[in-house]
């Protein structure tokens, strides 16, 4: 700003100046020497925006002087029309000029002492706070940094120490005032106004000292079996908390003491830092690479086996789900034989009987599991060639031979093939018969339940057939009735049979037994052997059947009251007979003629006769003969109810023919003295009361549902 007066100072003062040392603050002292004070009367005129004002936030306080053009810091100072707060401290340096050069600092650093260089012009008082704590304010305890400290021009080197848990997580202020000395009095302190000078407020910045970047020890890569690997890094803070921070992925790690080891590390190239407990972080750390992770293969997959044969002695296998990439080498067990190769499958062959399994490892060294187990069989046994037995030859009865083969498998199904022909028979057992064998020579091979054929058997001969066999035709003879006999030689009974047999009779099937009265044959089974002249024959059996007359039994007779229906009687007829019911007199309808005990109705009254004829077809039917008699109904006329057991009812026999049937009892003047709906042949001559009736003569009317209705007279007499 320009002056608008001229500014007289009158400075009066004789005084040698001594520079003081360092106090224990680190802080420089002037002291003057025989002077107890300077008075600096100072004689102006003020103007408008003569004075210089601090741009610190608000919260340290208002701080100005009047510019007086003689005393200031670094480059002369502007004026400001009021207070100018701002959140960086730097208002007085965007408005008008940038005045606010006096002091230079250098980098601040926790726990250090540093030399702040002071460009004053003039001579008054320097005083200097720091707000260490960044709590606002400069009146905590060693925030001033320089007091009443009496400067000329030129160069104030303040050697200050920097607390070492000076803030830093956020800048802080500085204020200098360069003016009057100052007091305890707030216009003279940290803020308020002074009559001359300039006040200068700063942002700075207070840098950690970083602790050594972390150490690089041993450092542990993927393995088959983990995927991730480890590094164990030293050189770390020896006290507080510190973290740890992974890069590039920024994972971090918070521990004490000075050696960690970091596990589950995945493949790549990483740089580590470490923040100390003041929130002071390192450089980096050297590189650690953590190297490509190879798995272990799987386990080869057993796609095929193929067991030895009967003309191989060994098995193979196809093994697949080999590594794809490099050479992989693959290891047998048991016995730890290793085979080296490329590819994803591979034929192994030459395995003798055993069980086996495989792992293979990959290029990178890297096991798999084992496979499956792998069960190689025993070569099959190859069996010896058939041995033929004896063989029989055609004959008339049999125009075929056979043969019996022996030294077949002991075990298992077999397969005989029979040559020529290739005809096979299947079958268990150490032996077996061949038959259907026309005349020729034939041979036999045998193949086991394993595959393996055996050479061919010795030739096997079958002879020329003497001759065709006989037909023999039988008609069993026409069933006779005892006594009488049937007769074998009859022509009828071999007619059929090849013509000029001679035929023999015997008792057993083999012919060796022969039957002596073939025409006078008795009830059973025989033997009619037939013969050709060329000595072919052959035997058949004939039955004789011999019947018993049968006896019929037609029941005994009944005796129906006023019933005209009921069930006969008869005996069952016996084995290979018949029986049939005729009616002989009278009438009957039979709900089965052919059943022995079979329900007839429809008889009349009276007697009728039914026959009972029974027949085996063979011998004369036996008849029998049974009477069925049918009774009028009878009504009694007198009833004598003095209970003593005889005749004390009026009981109607055959009344249950009726069905529903009402009585009416009426007296000799025709009153009614006694009525039901359903008799039941229980009234004992009761009027409707159940009082006795006196005895005389009473008249009655039966009405059934069905039929007529009847009526009579009745007496009761006690």
């Amino acid at each position: 700003m320009t002056m608008n007066k001229i500014l007289v100072v009158s400075l009066l003062f004789a005084f040698p100046l001594i520079m003081n040392d360092r106090d224990s603050t680190g802080r420089f002292e002037i002291a003057v020497n025989n002077y107890a004070d300077i008075t600096l009367p100072l004689m102006y005129y003020q103007a408008a925006d003569t004075r210089d004002y601090g741009d610190a936030p608000a919260a340290y306080g208002s701080a100005d002087h009047i510019i007086d053009g003689k005393n200031y810091l670094g480059s002369p100072p502007d004026g400001e029309p009021g207070n100018q707060p701002s959140p960086e401290a730097d208002m007085d340096d965007l408005k008008g000029t940038d005045d606010e050069d006096g002091v230079t600092f250098p980098e601040l650093f926790q726990g250090a002492r540093v030399t702040v260089s002071i460009k004053v012009t003039g001579l008054a008082y320097l005083n200097a706070w720091v707000d260490w704590n960044g709590d606002g304010d400069f009146s905590d305890s060693g925030e001033r940094i320089v007091t009443n400290s009496l400067r000329f021009t030129g160069t104030a080197n303040i050697s200050v120490n920097v607390p070492a848990n000076a803030i830093i997580s956020r800048s802080t202020f500085a204020r200098f005032r360069f003016g009057p000395k100052s007091t305890s009095k707030p216009a003279y302190d940290i803020s308020g106004s002074a009559n001359y000078g300039e006040v200068e407020d700063y942002q700075i910045k207070i840098l950690c000292v970083p602790p050594d970047p972390p150490k690089v020890g041993d450092i542990t890569q993927p393995t088959c079996d983990v995927s991730t690997g480890s590094v164990i890094l030293e050189g770390l803070p020896s006290t507080g908390t510190w973290t740890l921070t992974r890069w590039p992925d920024g994972v971090s790690t918070t521990g004490t003491g000075t050696t960690v080891k970091l596990s589950g590390i995945a493949p790549g190239t990483y740089t580590f830092t470490v923040t100390n407990d003041r929130n002071c972080p390192s450089s980096p750390s050297g590189q650690v690479i953590i190297e490509a992770f190879t798995a272990n293969p799987t386990p080869p997959v057993v796609a095929s086996v193929i067991q030895p044969t009967c003309t191989i002695s060994t098995g193979s296998v196809v093994l697949a789900g080999l590594p794809s990439a490099g050479t992989w080498t693959l290891i047998r067990y048991p016995g730890g034989i290793t085979l080296q190769g490329t590819g994803t499958s591979i034929t192994l062959t030459g395995l003798g009987h055993g069980t086996y399994y495989f792992t293979v490892t990959n290029a990178s060294g890297c096991t798999s599991g084992a496979s499956a187990d792998i069960a190689i069989n025993s070569q099959p046994v190859t069996p010896g060639r058939p041995v033929p037995g004896p063989v029989t030859n055609p004959t008339c009865q049999v125009p075929s031979g056979s043969v019996v083969i022996n030294g077949l498998p002991g075990t298992g199904t077999w397969i005989l093939t029979r040559f020529p022909g290739s005809i096979t028979t299947t079958g268990t057992g150490t032996s077996t018969t061949v038959s259907g064998l026309g005349q020729g020579t034939y041979n036999f091979t045998v193949t086991n339940q394993q595959g393996c054929v055996s050479l061919v058997s010795p030739d096997v001969v079958i002879g020329l057939a003497p001759g065709p066999a006989p037909t023999l035709a039988i008609t069993n003879p026409s069933p006779v009735c005892s006594p009488s006999t049937a007769d074998l030689t009859d022509s009828e009974i071999t007619m059929g049979s090849t013509p000029g047999l001679t035929f023999s009779y015997w008792t057993n099937a083999g012919a060796t037994l022969p039957y002596n009265t073939p025409s006078q044959a008795t009830a059973g089974t025989y033997y009619i052997k037939g013969t050709t002249v060329a000595g072919c024959f052959d035997i058949k059996p004939v039955v004789v059947t011999v019947l018993q007359k049968p006896l019929a039994y037609a029941g005994p007779d009944q005796f129906l009251d006023y019933l005209f229906s009921t069930t006969l009687q008869a005996d069952l007829p016996g084995n290979n007979s018949t029986g049939t019911w005729s009616v002989i007199t009278g009438s009957g309808h039979f709900a089965d003629p052919d059943y022995a005990k079979t329900t007839v109705s429809t008889l009349a009254q009276g007697e009728n006769i039914l026959s009972w004829s029974v027949t085996n077809g063979v011998c004369q039917p036996s008849i029998d003969y049974v009477s069925l008699v049918v009774n009028d109904l009878l009504i009694p006329t007198l009833i004598t109810p003095d209970m003593n057991g005889k005749n004390d009812y009026f009981v109607i026999n055959g009344l249950e023919t009726f069905g529903k049937t009402s009585l009416t009892v009426c007296d000799r003047r025709g009153a009614v003295v006694y009525e039901t709906r359903d008799y039941d042949n229980n009234w004992y001559g009761l009027d409707y009361n159940g009082n006795p009736l006196p005895d005389d003569t009473y008249f009655f009317l039966l009405k059934p549902e069905t039929g007529r209705s009847m009526k009579g007279y009745l007496v009761i007499r006690r």
